[in-house]
């Protein structure tokens, strides 16, 4: 059985004690009925307030962007940015040539336009766009890989589930500060959940993720 509880009538504003199992009760001075159930709320069940103290992923918590990553496109590919961008300005300063000199044929000016549409649409498609539409979602509960311009696919991790975290480079991505990142989970097949190639900083996002997981810091 439950301990009474103390109420205040509304009218006398005398407290008394009442049944907690009750709706309402009348005033034993002034004969007001009060209702019990205003005066004191229910208790939650123990595990109920167990869980949305102790537990980091409780529907109801906050989740928060921690970072943004994306491919670099420079240092990641700098042969073929290099490539992309001489034959781009060479096709430019041809189709300038063939329309504005005499000592090249004018009917020459189409051949430096499909160069610099090829090697322009070529950088554009394959480097900016890619990349820019390539990207790495860190936050509070989770890291989202999502690729994709037209056709777009979604993959994410939560922290809890994180079983390793894995960074590759090569002696040039060392040099230029990128890598090759991939998280495998709990859950996983033997196949990494997300990889993502020539990302910045590698392994401040590891030390992000670490940090989320309860692993360390993130200045660390």
């Amino acid at each position: 059985m439950r301990e009474p509880v103390e109420i205040v009538c509304d009218a006398c504003e005398r407290s008394f004690p009442a049944d907690p199992t009750l709706e309402k009760i009348a005033c034993p001075y002034c004969g007001d009925v009060n209702r019990v159930q205003s005066a004191a709320a229910p208790e939650p069940p123990p595990d109920t307030v167990r869980a949305s103290s102790d537990s980091p992923d409780r529907p109801d918590a906050e989740e928060r962007f921690l970072r943004v990553a994306r491919p670099a496109l420079v240092r990641g590919h700098p042969i073929a940015s290099l490539a992309s961008s001489a034959t781009t300005l060479a096709g430019g300063g041809f189709l300038i040539l063939a329309l504005t000199s005499p000592s090249i044929p004018h009917w020459s000016w189409w051949v430096g336009l499909a160069v610099l549409l090829a090697s322009g649409g070529w950088m554009t498609w394959i480097f900016v766009l890619g990349h820019r539409w390539d990207r790495l979602r860190i936050t509070s509960r989770r890291t989202i890989d999502e690729r994709g311009i037209v056709m777009r696919s979604t993959s994410e991790v939560l922290h809890q589930h994180v079983r390793n975290i894995r960074i590759t480079q090569t002696f040039w991505q060392r040099i230029v500060g990128i890598g090759d990142l991939e998280i495998d989970s709990a859950a996983g097949d033997g196949v990494a959940d997300i990889q993502i190639r020539n990302v910045p900083d590698p392994d401040g996002i590891k030390r992000i993720i670490d940090a989320a997981r309860g692993l360390g810091s993130a200045e660390d």
